[in-house]
């Protein structure tokens, strides 16, 4: 998995490695997207160019860290898809993370089975921006786990949200974010919508 994580640290060089590995991974979403995509039977508009982002925003690379004793922690659960059938998850916790003047929390899973991406959360939301700006029926991102045990902050960055495949083709089964997983506020960061007309 491309990592295109950085902490903050006000340097101008870190940032500027920060925005040169997220250029890099647009682009080889762009590629991906346009070469090897299984489409399923869908098809772009003839003029498509690619993935559609937010620009690089700063402000959404945030610190968290992961509250183990929210209720639910550790049960085995299940997630219902955009095909209709289920999907299994573990809870891992919930995110806590400051934004917009608030404390926000978004429940995280550790998908069953996935050891390749030990330690990885799956996050799974929807924002103020859902329907109208992004994918209406949510996007994802991916939390790698921290630097330092220790000191176990997070780098949950947004501009990493992604959508789910299905936003391009239906006939995927991907995982709906759960009641709870909506943030009130817009989260402009990450991928928008695929094609301008499509919001749900």
């Amino acid at each position: 998995m491309t990592d295109a994580h950085g902490h903050s640290n006000g340097h101008d060089e870190h940032d500027h490695g920060w925005r040169t590995a997220l250029e890099e991974m647009r682009r080889d979403s762009a590629h991906y997207y346009k070469d090897h995509f299984d489409w399923r039977g869908q098809e772009p508009p003839r003029d498509w160019t690619g993935p559609r982002f937010y620009p690089p925003a700063e402000e959404w690379r945030l610190d968290a860290w992961l509250d183990t004793d929210a209720p639910g922690t550790g049960d085995a659960i299940t997630l219902p898809t955009s095909t209709g059938k289920l999907r299994d998850m573990t809870i891992a916790g919930e995110l806590v993370f400051d934004a917009a003047g608030k404390e926000n929390r978004l429940t995280a899973y550790a998908s069953k089975g996935e050891e390749e991406e030990e330690g990885w959360l799956f996050v799974p939301f929807r924002d103020g921006t859902s329907g109208s700006e992004t994918y209406g029926s949510g996007r994802y991102v991916d939390v790698p786990p921290p630097d330092d045990a220790d000191n176990a902050i997070y780098d949950l960055d947004f501009n990493l949200a992604y959508n789910p495949s299905c936003a391009y083709s239906p006939t995927y089964d991907c995982p709906f974010p759960p009641p709870g997983n909506r943030l009130d506020i817009p989260v402009r960061a990450g991928e928008m919508v695929p094609f301008e007309t499509l919001t749900h």
